[in-house]
């Protein structure tokens, strides 16, 4: 879905639940959170994937 993007008052909600929580930090020590840290392959994790599709030929 091109849609599916968060919107303001759902990551208000989500900030809020969160400090109710306790989930707090010092502000030099605040990083964002991510749902998926590694957004991308290496070159060899790349050529391992495709040799696993195509049964081990590399093109």
């Amino acid at each position: 879905d091109g849609e599916a993007l968060p919107h303001a008052l759902a990551v208000a909600h989500a900030a809020l639940r969160a400090f109710r929580a306790g989930r707090t930090v010092p502000a030099d020590q605040a990083a964002p959170e991510y749902v998926r840290d590694k957004v991308a392959q290496t070159t060899a994790e790349r050529i391992a994937a495709r040799a696993a599709q195509t049964g081990g030929a590399q093109r």
